[in-house]
């Protein structure tokens, strides 16, 4: 009670004042929409729904070194899913001289057993080539790495 005291607004202390400092006990609050359902437009059916509709589209922006990386490419997942993790933010630190440093530093995920090789090749380019060559097959066009990400696109179809 302090706290929303303190910090919060002086209509939400009184509430809680009012409910000696229990919530609302009307469960149902949803703006008086009947049963809200957040994920019902989701259509899930099945517990492995949540591959296709979270696992899969989605991507993840990851530091470099980070352990918990490994939890993307852990099989011990739900349904054994991979998330899509990308190699990016280090990248752009203030505190990063030379932006070739963070790559060995994320490499040490596969000398300490965290990821796998493979992992780690998902972890820098595949899951990059996938997030930006399927928006814009033609994004990779004149880059060093035009011809494996193209290769790497038609592997994918």
């Amino acid at each position: 009670m302090s706290l929303a005291e303190k910090y919060g607004d002086p209509d939400v202390a009184a509430a809680l004042r009012a409910r000696d400092d229990w919530p609302d006990k009307d469960v149902n609050l949803t703006g008086g929409i009947a049963g809200l359902d957040d994920f019902s437009a989701c259509k899930i059916t099945r517990k492995e729904d949540w591959v296709d509709l979270y696992a899969k589209p989605f991507y993840f922006g990851c530091e470099a070194d980070d352990r918990m990386n490994g939890t993307a490419f852990n099989k011990h997942n739900p349904f054994g899913a991979k998330l899509n993790a990308l190699y990016s933010s280090d990248i752009g630190h203030f505190d990063v001289i030379d932006m070739r440093d963070p790559l060995p530093e994320a490499y040490e995920l596969v000398e300490h057993g965290v990821i796998t090789p493979d992992n780690f090749r998902d972890f820098v380019f595949t899951n990059s080539v996938h997030l930006w060559g399927t928006q814009n097959p033609r994004f990779f066009e004149g880059t060093k790495v035009a011809k494996e990400a193209a290769a790497e696109l038609a592997r994918a179809r």
